[in-house]
């Protein structure tokens, strides 16, 4: 039974603390997988919005948006080449000089670059809403392993991590000199070298934490799964609801697959 002091306190919290990390990560598959299933541009912006929504009531909408910038560039790429070299170009939408851009090319490229852009702002939504050690000690109480959470925790974690190290690298940068640059291209060309540094210290960060853990003995028999201090709403109908429709959207999508 739930202590009324405990009781109080889950009150007051915001609603998007009081939804378990396990509901969060189904919405993330959800809309992931609603995005892979629809094949409207305006149906993908609708979702796009939705997701928006969602940010802004949980109030981490501006902070998320920044992340956007990583997958920019590779939208504006996709854009590029499919409207140029899509096998199924023939409609011309445009053209500059002797480069013509065809429709079909860029539908299919701007819907790639909308599931992206879901996938991105709804796996925000779970880090910038969730922390590391309440996703690890609900997953360990729902009776997952250690050594697997700490896998999904890594990876849902890789991305910020990164922002972290490319800010502290940025910081770096400034400091002997080198000045921000203001253009797309320029800020474009001062992380292009550092990239692949960037990648490599981020995993020997995930490799070094992983050895601590290990000489630690966390993955020992006899640990003991820290208690929660809290309690979720409705958190098992939301798993069965949230689950049985990822079900749904996977038949889907293999239907559609099956009969194209």
């Amino acid at each position: 039974m739930e202590k009324p002091e405990m009781m109080q306190e889950n009150l007051k919290r915001p609603w998007h603390e009081r939804i378990d990390p396990v509901t969060k990560l189904l919405l993330i598959a959800v809309l992931t997988l609603l995005s892979f299933v629809l094949t409207n541009i305006f149906a993908e912006a609708a979702l796009i919005l939705a997701t928006i929504f969602l940010l802004l009531f949980s109030g981490k909408l501006g902070s998320s948006m920044k992340a956007l910038g990583f997958c920019a560039f590779m939208i504006l790429t996709m854009l590029l080449i499919q409207g140029l070299f899509y096998p199924h170009n023939e409609t011309l939408a445009f053209s500059l000089g002797a480069i013509a851009f065809y429709q079909e090319g860029l539908t299919y490229a701007a819907l790639l670059g909308c599931r992206i852009i879901v996938i991105v702002l709804a796996t925000n939504f779970f880090m910038r809403t969730t922390t590391i050690s309440e996703n690890a000690k609900y997953l360990e109480n729902a009776g997952m392993k250690y050594k697997t959470v700490y896998l999904l925790m890594s990876v849902c974690y890789i991305l910020p991590q990164m922002m972290q190290n490319l800010k502290k690298i940025q910081l770096a940068q400034r400091a002997r000199g080198i000045g921000e640059q203001k253009s797309l291209i320029q800020k474009f060309k001062t992380i292009l070298p550092i990239l692949i540094p960037l990648v490599i210290k981020t995993l020997d960060q995930s490799m070094s934490r992983s050895i601590s853990l290990q000489l630690r003995n966390f993955e020992s028999k006899k640990r003991t799964v820290r208690a929660l201090r809290r309690t979720y709403l409705m958190d098992k109908m939301f798993h069965r609801v949230l689950g049985l429709t990822s079900i749904i959207l996977i038949g889907c999508k293999v239907w559609m697959l099956i009969n194209k």
